[in-house]
């Protein structure tokens, strides 16, 4: 009875942690992500065209930084965006699947992840895949165990911050992504440890480095590169062919810099 008693919380927590990694409870308290704010004539009072998806990391508790760089690109860089936990990312994965279906998800698709939000952005780019959905740019900020980028991602970017010493325990670090087929997409890997990036990095660790000033700029800039002005979108759809068709491809693979 005693070993039972002892034995009976711990299948109490078990049964909870299983609930939180399944996305059967919500513990941030912001309840479901604003998702359709993102399509609708509404996003055409925006100067930027695009979709665009910030996913917290783990049980959607931490990286509240993806939260204020949503509302950075929504606002500032004038492109609708939205913030989502990580337990919702099988939520956002079929929303987009089913906007898609209905002719809603018609501009650039950006999806953004920092640690395990990370690697779940490339799940829901792997469940979009097998529905023919392209993602015109996958942003991943220090992911932990990413799984190779399908093949439906046109341009990977990674920025995240080696620690020699700790990077063998997953819930501490950040790591280089990969894709599974380089021939069609495009990845570029910028460690911030060694590689020059015009500001100051020595402070940037896993739990911060989603609310550093520095990486919300480079995101931004990455994000304007396929998200145009509507007026460059509407004139180029006018020709049949996309921005991202029209724009030069950017260098295949970056990771070597300054020490």
């Amino acid at each position: 009875m005693t070993r039972m008693n002892k034995t009976f919380p711990l299948l109490l927590l078990a049964c909870a942690f299983s609930f939180l990694l399944t996305g059967c409870m919500d513990i941030t308290g912001r309840g479901p992500a604003p998702l359709a704010k993102t399509v609708g004539p509404a996003t055409r009072e925006y100067p930027r065209v695009g979709h665009v998806y910030c996913m917290r990391g783990w049980l959607g508790i931490f990286s509240t930084g993806m939260d204020a760089l949503a509302d950075e690109i929504d606002k500032q860089g004038g492109t609708p965006a939205v913030s989502v936990a990580d337990e919702e990312w099988r939520r956002l994965k079929g929303w987009l699947i089913q906007e898609h279906s209905a002719g809603q998800i018609h501009e650039p698709l950006v999806l953004l992840g920092h640690s395990w939000g990370a690697d779940d952005m490339i799940r829901v780019c792997d469940e979009l895949g097998q529905e023919h959905i392209s993602v015109d740019l996958l942003v991943l900020i220090d992911p932990v165990t990413p799984p190779p980028v399908p093949a439906n991602v046109k341009r990977v970017y990674c920025i995240f911050k080696s620690h020699p010493v700790t990077d063998g325990v997953p819930f501490w670090r950040g790591v280089s992504a990969a894709v599974a087929d380089p021939h069609v997409t495009t990845i570029t890997n910028i460690d911030l440890r060694t590689m020059d990036v015009g500001f100051d990095t020595a402070t940037i660790d896993h739990i911060n480095i989603e609310k550093s000033a520095g990486v919300h700029h480079m995101v931004m800039e990455q994000i304007k590169l396929v998200c145009p002005t509507r007026l460059a979108w509407e004139q180029a759809h006018g020709q049949g062919q996309s921005i991202s068709q029209r724009a030069p491809a950017p260098p295949v693979e970056k990771t070597t810099g300054m020490p």
